[in-house]
């Protein structure tokens, strides 16, 4: 009896060693695709008034945003921010910090090809939001 509770003993400690070893870092798996130059396809800015999309707005190709391993970037081209800026993430939001502040922006896509960020300013039954589509 006292063989077969080792024997569970064992099996149990190798099967939590594995499956713990297994489990993946969603925020790392995210740094690594993010890092890189990305294009800046489009942005659209969408206002909203009692929950009806009032006006909408479009910019296409503008330029270029380098995030790279070390948790800076740079807006080249400088229609993103404007310039250098400080970054991280989570799974599901993406926290840009530059001379004016920092941002929390919502992660609503991402691949290693498409990546897709959202800021809503609500304003009351109003709101304001911006989305940026970049591609590599």
């Amino acid at each position: 009896m006292k063989q077969v509770k080792t024997l569970a003993t064992l099996f149990l400690l190798t099967a939590l060693t594995v499956f713990t070893g297994c489990k993946k870092d969603e925020t790392e798996t995210i740094e690594k695709w993010i890092v890189g130059t990305w294009e800046l396809d489009r942005y659209v800015q969408q206002d909203f008034k009692d929950g009806v999309l009032v006006s909408e707005s479009e910019s296409t190709d503008q330029g270029k945003v380098k995030f790279s391993d070390d948790g800076t970037g740079d807006d080249i081209g400088g229609n993103f921010i404007g310039g250098d800026f400080e970054w991280s993430n989570t799974e599901h939001e993406l926290t840009l910090i530059t001379g004016g502040g920092t941002n929390i922006y919502d992660i609503e896509e991402y691949s290693d090809s498409n990546f897709v960020f959202s800021l809503t300013d609500p304003n009351g039954n109003d709101k304001a939001v911006e989305r940026w589509y970049l591609s590599k």
